[in-house]
């Protein structure tokens, strides 16, 4: 899951054209949790998925497929 989600989250930032801090500042999800997106296997949390779907203006089933 966590490089689908890496993948989605970069294609939603370039399409509103915000960088990772951008959204770790609209999401309120610690920049350390944006940058390793993709980097461990179990991926972020539900919660923090949401935060990030929310922030992009979203679904949580468009950040991971």
């Amino acid at each position: 899951m966590g490089t689908a989600v890496k993948k989605n989250v970069d294609r939603l930032l370039k399409a509103k054209g915000w960088t990772r801090y951008r959204l770790s500042k609209e999401s309120g999800i610690t920049m350390s949790v944006i940058y390793s997106l993709g980097e461990k296997e179990s991926g972020p949390t539900a919660d923090k998925l949401l935060k990030i779907a929310n922030a992009l203006g979203c679904t949580v089933d468009e950040l991971v497929r």
